[in-house]
């Protein structure tokens, strides 16, 4: 979903190989054991196949590695880049709820910390993928279908 211009420099392939790693098989991990052993392969994969430092804090903790297009989905050709400013990222998404709000009689009121955004990010991805699907788990009211709703908006995509 890259484009080489997207993909400049080799810390920035290793952290959307960590990514796109993240988002196949650690997003399917469901105890913490299971996501250490996980983000242990990832470091000794990282260390042995890439020339990057990269820190397993700076990856999985303080900074979680976030990819996506959301930032551009104006523009004529969709980039699916890093993303680092969270800040733009969660500004962004705020619109789209304003501008979802203003079009709805089912308004939204949502508020987007760190794993919301994260999980937009997910939804999102998947929408982007031909035959794209998700299955969202977790307990009633968490937002699940908000978030759904939210990012089928961002995208154009009929949600019922």
């Amino acid at each position: 979903m890259t484009k080489p211009m997207s993909i400049n420099k080799e810390d920035v392939f290793a952290r959307l190989w960590v990514n796109e790693s993240s988002r196949v098989f650690m997003d399917r991990l469901i105890n913490e054991t299971d996501t250490e052993w996980f983000t242990d392969q990832v470091m000794d994969m990282l260390s042995k196949n890439f020339k990057t430092a990269l820190e397993r804090e700076e990856i999985f903790k303080n900074n979680k590695v976030k990819f996506g297009d959301l930032l551009k989905l104006d523009a004529p050709v969709q980039a699916y880049e890093e993303i680092k400013d969270i800040n733009k990222l969660i500004k962004t998404i705020e619109a789209y709820l304003e501008e979802y709000n203003i079009g709805n009689d089912n308004k939204m009121s949502l508020v987007f910390f760190e794993d919301a955004v994260l999980h937009i990010l997910r939804i999102c991805r998947t929408l982007r993928q031909p035959r794209g699907n998700t299955m969202l788990i977790g307990v009633g009211g968490s937002g699940k279908q908000s978030l759904t709703r939210l990012s089928c908006f961002m995208y154009e995509i009929d949600f019922k």
